[in-house]
């Protein structure tokens, strides 16, 4: 049975690709519970309110594929931390966003419990 690290790297490797990747990605590992907060920007509780978000960041960033590069990664318990670098390119393939992102991320088996992702917000 895979630990949380093994679960959270998989979870990023689902969630490269298209945007329906990512969301099918986040539909399979979410709960109704899961804690999700992008620290300075939004925090969602559970998939409906997490599908919200994703829809409002489309909204503005309206990425085809995107791409979630981690560079380190360290696990204490069932809390994953990691540094990421998250990129997101349009449909003419072109970059529209990079993000250097520390997060952390706690596994209950292949889901995720809580999730925080610190970044420069002044990206936006």
């Amino acid at each position: 049975m895979p630990g949380p690290l093994e679960e959270a790297l998989t979870f990023f490797r689902e969630s490269s690709g298209s945007r329906e990747d990512m969301l099918t990605a986040m539909q399979r590992r979410f709960t109704a519970q899961t804690r999700w907060e992008n620290v300075g920007v939004a925090t969602t509780v559970g998939i409906d309110q997490a599908n919200q978000f994703v829809e409002g960041f489309l909204a503005r960033f309206p990425f085809e594929r995107g791409e979630f590069v981690v560079h380190h990664a360290a696990v204490a318990g069932n809390v994953v931390l990691t540094e990421r670098s998250d990129i997101f390119y349009g449909p003419d393939g072109q970059e529209m966003l990079a993000l250097r992102v520390m997060g952390a991320m706690e596994m209950d088996g292949p889901h995720i419990v809580a999730w925080r992702d610190y970044f420069d917000t002044n990206s936006f």
